[in-house]
C-alpha cells in the first residue's frame, strides 16, 4: 500500500486522480490494523511535502483523506498520527484563510472539504478551527438539494458532525 503512495508522485493531476480512486477501493476494505500501519505521520508528511512541490494537488489529497476519514469514522476507529504532522498544520491554516476571504471570494465546499478531513482525521482540533468548522459543516449539512452528489455531500457532513462530539 505504501508504494502506491509513493507512486502517486510520478503522475499528472489526472492520473493521479485515478490512482487515488483505485486507492480508495483498497481503503475500503482496511481494517484498524492497516489502517495504523498506513496513515502514519510519515504519510501525512510526505503528503504535505508533495503539495509544497506541486507534486500533488491540495484536490487530489482531499480526494484521498476525505474517503479515508469517512472510512475511518465508519469503522469507529482512532488515528492519532494526522494531529502532530504537517499536513494538519497545512489544513488548519487553510480553513482559517478560507474563513476570513470575504463572502463572494469563499470557496465553502473547500472550506467544507478541509473542515471535513481535519474532524475525521485528527484526534483534536483547534478551539479556532471548530469555531469555524461547526458552522460550515451544519449549513452543507443542511442543503436540500436532491441530487445524489448532494446526499453524498450532506452524509459527510453530519458524519463530521457527529465525530466533533469527542472534541468539544
Amino acid at each position: 500500500m505504501e508504494d502506491l503512495f509513493s507512486e502517486l508522485e510520478i503522475y499528472e493531476n489526472e492520473e493521479q486522480k485515478q490512482k487515488i480512486e483505485e486507492l480508495n477501493e483498497i481503503v475500503n476494505g482496511m481494517n484498524e490494523e492497516e489502517f495504523d500501519s498506513v496513515f502514519t505521520i510519515e504519510l501525512f508528511n510526505k503528503m504535505d511535502k508533495m503539495i509544497e512541490e506541486k507534486k500533488m494537488s491540495i484536490e487530489n489529497t482531499i480526494l484521498l483523506l476525505k474517503h479515508a476519514g469517512y472510512c475511518i469514522a465508519m469503522k469507529n476507529i482512532w488515528i492519532y498520527s494526522s494531529k502532530t504532522s504537517s499536513m494538519d498544520d497545512r489544513f488548519e491554516k487553510m480553513i482559517a484563510i478560507e474563513n476570513k476571504k470575504k463572502s463572494e471570494e469563499k470557496d465553502e465546499y473547500l472550506l467544507t472539504d478541509l473542515c471535513e478531513c481535519c474532524v475525521f482525521l485528527n484526534g483534536w482540533i483547534s478551539l479556532e478551527s471548530i469555531s469555524i468548522c461547526m458552522p460550515c459543516l451544519l449549513k452543507a449539512a443542511s442543503k436540500k438539494e436532491e441530487s445524489e452528489e448532494t446526499r453524498k455531500e450532506n452524509e459527510m457532513a453530519l458524519l463530521a458532525l457527529s465525530e466533533m462530539g469527542y472534541y468539544v
